[in-house]
């Protein structure tokens, strides 16, 4: 039962590092893309 809580906790971090790049990327590509000559079709 002691291994549940790593688990979670191991699921927990890994979402917030995914939702974190998912983020930087949408900040990256939303406040220069245009700037850069990106546009998003």
């Amino acid at each position: 039962m002691d291994g549940a809580p790593r688990h979670l906790l191991g699921s927990a971090l890994r979402a917030l590092k995914v939702f974190a790049e998912a983020a930087f990327g949408v900040v990256i590509l939303g406040e220069y893309g245009e700037e850069a000559g990106i546009r998003r079709v």
